[in-house]
């Protein structure tokens, strides 16, 4: 085995992720692009022999699992154009470099009027004069990471809203954190502005889903854990929305006695595999097999608990 191969293989831990995950298409596209390192889309399309919306909905539960592998960097940047297509990751630094100073953005300044709207958008949004630290940031966001100033006021605000929410109005956000939301944008192809209203407008949606969610799991007094936040982003990728995901922790916790996301995540793959998303649709054609339902434990001998169990596993 040459090193090639040595590198292409994927460790346990990503293993162990894609087996608990349970999506045929996911997985495959994970060892393709793993593979071939061949991001475009199209190609994609041709040698899997998929839809561009079956391709583009595998591609989505990747990413928002956190197991979307970077292009590799012997890959021209001409193979791909990830600023433009929503999902990819790009080829750009996202990383602002060092070489901005003062002088530089007093000239960028001076000479465009975008980038002083964007000047004065930030001091309103953080509450204050922006320092030359926070101006040089602003100029890596808009010049190196090449935003359009629609998308970075989109952004800047987006994360105003974040930090109202999480810390209330004495907290203002800071220029690490326009930088930090701007390089995640960046990665993720949210790079216009219609991008950037149907992220943050899917974002809102999945935010005000929290709380019903925090109690169909039984979650109260604290926020998702990291784990958890990851599954729940790809069931609601899915489709699945809070009354299907407590019907699933139901049938956890009555399966295993305990609350276990790996064990639920089981469930709801096999009902999104079958096209099963709301409750509706689950309860009317998830139902235990006639057979499995005529099945008692007979009377006047002891009951054996296995069976029992093997019975509850079943359902």
């Amino acid at each position: 085995m040459d090193r090639q191969e040595q590198k292409n293989l994927i460790t346990p831990q990503v293993a162990d992720a894609l087996i608990s995950l349970r999506d045929g298409d996911m997985t495959l596209l994970y060892l393709y692009l793993c593979r071939t390192g061949r991001f475009d889309r199209e190609q994609i399309c041709l040698d899997l022999f998929w839809s561009k919306q079956r391709l583009n909905e595998a591609w989505e539960r990747l990413e928002m699992s956190s197991l979307l592998p970077l292009p590799p960097p012997s890959i021209e940047k001409s193979t791909v154009t990830p600023t433009r297509v929503q999902g990819l990751r790009p080829q750009t630094d996202t990383e602002l470099p060092d070489a901005y100073t003062s002088a530089d953005v007093v000239r960028r300044a001076d000479s465009d009027s975008a980038f002083q709207a964007l000047i004065s958008e930030a001091q309103l949004i953080m509450g204050r004069t922006l320092s030359s630290p926070d101006l040089i940031k602003l100029l890596g966001i808009y010049d190196h990471l090449d935003l359009p100033p629609e998308v970075i006021m989109e952004l800047m605000n987006h994360v105003a809203d974040i930090y109202r929410e999480k810390y209330g109005e004495q907290k203002r956000p800071s220029a690490r954190a326009f930088e930090n939301e701007a390089r995640a944008w960046v990665e993720r192809g949210i790079t216009d502005f219609d991008a950037a209203e149907q992220y943050i407008r899917v974002w809102r949606e999945r935010k005000n889903m929290e709380t019903p969610i925090k109690e169909a799991l039984g979650i109260s007094g604290r926020d998702f854990t990291d784990t958890e936040r990851r599954y729940l982003r790809v069931w609601l990728d899915c489709g699945f929305g809070p009354d299907a995901i407590h019907l699933a922790y139901d049938k956890t916790v009555t399966n295993t006695r305990k609350f276990s996301a790996a064990y639920m995540n089981r469930i709801l793959m096999n009902w999104h595999e079958k096209g099963l998303h709301t409750l509706s649709e689950i309860q009317e054609k998830d139902r235990p097999s006639v057979a499995l339902a005529g099945r008692t434990v007979p009377t006047g001998t002891a009951a054996d608990p296995q069976a029992i169990q093997d019975l509850i596993d079943q359902i």
